[in-house]
């Protein structure tokens, strides 16, 4: 019997093996945005964090597709009116979340806010724009 013999070159199988690391790990962080996506994709509700806290009123926050609704009721009230609404996506790393906001009438929501905490019951979410620190902390509704 004649055997076949393939000669694959080391530069060749260096080319493959990187375009495979590739490929595996761009699926990773895909799937890994997308589960975190889901996780935020939920009803949140603003909590005051501190005493001398700006929040007076009941807050929350709907995440939907790629829009968030900010809602707020009055104090006595029981109707929820959209406050604000902006787009948003979700870009997940190894060590961080990123939760990008975009045409908001709102500015200071605009921008890039860090994921410090997201499970099944918070959501964390830190803005650093201009030396400004602006923290949203929210329970699942």
């Amino acid at each position: 019997m004649f055997a076949y013999k393939t000669h694959i070159s080391m530069k060749n199988f260096n080319q493959f093996a990187l375009l495979g690391v590739l490929l595996i790990g761009s699926a990773f962080f895909y799937s890994c945005t997308k589960m975190k996506k889901d996780k935020i994709d939920e009803d949140w509700r603003l909590i005051k964090v501190s005493k001398d806290s700006l929040i007076s009123h009941y807050e929350a926050w709907h995440f939907e597709g790629e829009t968030v609704y900010m809602l707020a009721r009055q104090t006595g009230g029981n109707v929820l009116d959209t406050m604000f609404s902006a787009e948003y996506s979700v870009k997940a790393g190894l060590s961080n979340t990123i939760l990008t906001m975009k045409n908001c009438q709102q500015p200071i929501y605009n921008g890039d806010w860090n994921v410090l905490t997201l499970n099944k019951k918070i959501l964390i979410i830190l803005n650093r724009t201009d030396g400004e620190f602006i923290y949203r902390e929210f329970v699942k509704e």
